[in-house]
């Protein structure tokens, strides 16, 4: 029997990059104004404010309309590490 070779399917250096930059940035920058966001119920401005000064604000949107011109991996890493960063740990 012969085993598929799933190396197709593993992000590439650049996706395990921006996953390793963008982790550091929710961490550092959007994390700490999680619960402060959630308990006024307001916009999440310092999360806008750190992608914005990254260059991460619209990594889906394509490069001539001002956005990153990321594939839809890269826009996932985006949207899950930022998403764990707010999220309540357990």
């Amino acid at each position: 029997m012969v085993l598929p070779n799933f190396d197709l399917y593993r992000p590439s250096e650049e996706h395990d990059m921006l996953r390793d930059a963008i982790r550091s940035l929710a961490e550092a920058k959007i994390a700490p104004h999680a619960a402060a966001v959630d308990e006024e119920a307001r916009f999440p401005q310092e999360a806008l404010d750190a992608l914005v000064a990254n260059d991460l604000p619209a990594v889906h949107v394509p490069e001539e309309y001002g956005g990153a011109g990321a594939d839809a991996l890269a826009t996932v890493i985006v949207i899950e590490k930022v998403a764990r960063s707010v999220s309540p740990r357990s």
